[in-house]
């Protein structure tokens, strides 16, 4: 089966606005909650290590060769750090009225 490098980019470059955009979700809910007295030092404390986590594994399958190519690496990249973005966005979410 042959692939088409300029659907693979494309589909790079929306996965990576989708990273962009949930990012910005959830970096709005937590600053509100800070800024709202609503945050709490767990909470904190959770994004910071989910940081370091997601970082280290992903240098990690870079270290070992588990990603091969340039482009692989990038959709693995934003793959990996999107499927924690979004479990923080739905997370963060339920906390809402």
């Amino acid at each position: 089966m042959l692939r088409n490098p300029t659907a693979d980019w494309m589909k790079l470059a929306h996965d990576g606005y989708a990273l962009w955009a949930e990012s910005m979700m959830v970096v709005g809910m937590r600053t509100t909650d800070m800024m709202t007295g609503k945050g709490s030092a767990d909470e904190n404390l959770l994004m910071v290590t989910e940081k370091m986590q997601a970082s280290a594994e992903l240098a990690v399958m870079l270290a070992t060769g588990a990603l091969t190519s340039p482009q692989q690496n990038a959709h693995k990249a934003v793959r990996h750090y999107r499927k924690r973005v979004r479990a923080n966005r739905k997370r963060l979410s339920r906390t809402r009225p």
